[in-house]
C-alpha cells in the first residue's frame, strides 16, 4: 500500500478517508449533509424538517495567510454548527461564486459570470424544492449578497417554484458586533472595519480552520494602504454594518490587483483566534434561535404561500 502525505503526516491508504466520505452527524446522530444521505434517509428527514441550508461561498484570494476557500469554510462551519443543534439539512456548498468587478484578475480568485451563477442557483433551488425541501436558506459567506436575491425571485416567478426561499449572510446576524472599536468582550476589541481578508475575516478563519492557516504570514499579508474612490462617510464596508448611503456593492472600487496585490484589504496581523470565536459563537447562537422559530412556525409541509398563481396575472 502506497503511503499518502496528508497534513504533513504519512497516512496509510488502507485507512485513508477522503473528506467527502466522512459522515458529518448532528447531535441526534443523524447525517447533516444531503449528499451523504440515501434517498430513504432524505424521506425520513423531510418528515422531521424540510428546512435546508445552501452554503454559498467562493474560491478567492484571501491573502498570504488564509486559504482561497476561506468564504466557503466559514459558511459551511457556521451552517454545520446550526444543523448540529437543530437537525436541519445542509446541501453541498456552492463553492464557486459571483464577484464584483474589483475582484477580477486576482490570482486564486475564480469568478463565475453572474448570469451563469444565478441560473445555477435557480436550478439548485428548483430541484431541492422538487425533492421536498420547502424552506430553502441560501446561506451566503461571500461578497455576492446582491446577486442571490435575483435567484430567489427568478426561481419563483420564472420557474414556478413553490417554496419559501430566504437569503442571508453570516455577518448579517452579528452586524452590531462588527463595529470597529467596539469591545467584543472585556479586553478584546475589533480594531478595524470588516472589509476582506482582514482582521475580522482572518480571525474567523483562524477559529474555524486553524490547520489551514499560515500564521507565519499574517504580518506579511497586511495591506500597504487602504484606498477608496469616495470618502468612507458615504460608502459602507463589507456587511454594510455602518448604514451609509452607498452599500459597498453600489459603487465601483479600485481594482484589488492594482492596490492590494497580496490579497488582503486590511490587516490580518491584528487578527486573533479569540476574536473569531466571539463572532462565530454569537452568529451560531442567533441563527439557531431563528431556525428553531422557523421549525415551530412552519413544520414539515406547512409553507407560506409566497408564489403567484397563473390567474393572478392579467397581461
Amino acid at each position: 500500500m502506497h503511503p499518502l502525505h496528508h497534513n504533513r503526516e504519512v497516512v496509510d491508504l488502507s485507512t485513508y478517508q477522503s473528506r467527502f466520505s466522512i459522515p458529518i452527524l448532528n447531535k441526534f446522530g443523524e447525517k447533516i449533509y444531503l449528499d451523504q444521505m440515501t434517498i430513504s434517509e432524505i424521506k425520513e428527514r423531510l418528515e422531521k424538517t424540510d428546512i435546508i441550508f445552501v452554503p454559498c461561498g467562493s474560491i478567492e484570494n484571501h491573502g498570504l495567510a488564509a486559504p482561497v476557500g476561506e468564504d466557503t469554510l466559514i459558511g459551511t462551519y457556521i451552517a454545520e454548527r446550526v444543523a448540529y443543534e437543530t437537525g436541519v439539512t445542509i446541501a453541498p456548498p456552492i463553492i464557486y461564486g459571483s464577484h464584483p468587478s474589483h475582484h477580477y484578475g486576482m490570482p486564486g480568485t475564480i469568478p463565475i459570470k453572474k448570469e451563469a451563477y444565478i441560473d445555477y442557483v435557480v436550478s439548485v433551488i428548483k430541484w431541492l424544492s422538487n425533492t421536498g425541501f420547502k424552506k430553502i436558506v441560501l446561506f451566503n459567506s461571500h461578497g455576492q449578497e446582491y446577486v442571490l436575491p435575483i435567484a430567489k425571485d427568478k426561481a419563483i416567478i420564472e420557474e414556478g417554484v413553490h417554496a419559501f426561499i430566504m437569503v442571508t449572510s453570516w455577518w448579517a446576524w452579528v452586524r452590531d458586533v462588527l463595529i470597529a472599536g467596539k469591545e467584543l468582550k472585556p479586553g478584546l476589541v475589533l480594531e478595524t472595519p470588516f472589509i476582506h481578508a482582514d482582521e475580522l475575516e482572518t480571525s474567523v478563519t483562524w477559529y474555524v480552520a486553524e490547520k489551514l492557516m499560515r500564521l507565519d504570514k499574517l504580518k506579511e499579508s497586511d495591506a500597504e494602504k487602504l484606498v477608496g474612490v469616495i470618502p468612507d462617510k458615504w460608502v459602507d464596508k463589507a456587511g454594510n454594518v455602518y448604514n451609509r448611503p452607498f452599500s459597498w456593492f453600489d459603487v465601483s472600487h479600485y481594482m484589488e490587483i492594482h492596490h492590494y496585490p497580496k490579497g488582503s484589504v486590511g490587516y490580518p496581523s491584528k487578527a486573533s483566534k479569540d476574536k473569531g470565536e466571539v463572532v462565530v459563537e454569537e452568529a451560531v447562537k442567533r441563527i439557531v434561535e431563528f431556525v428553531e422559530w422557523l421549525k415551530k412556525e412552519y413544520p414539515p409541509g406547512k409553507v407560506p404561500k409566497v408564489w403567484p398563481e397563473p390567474g393572478d396575472f392579467k397581461y
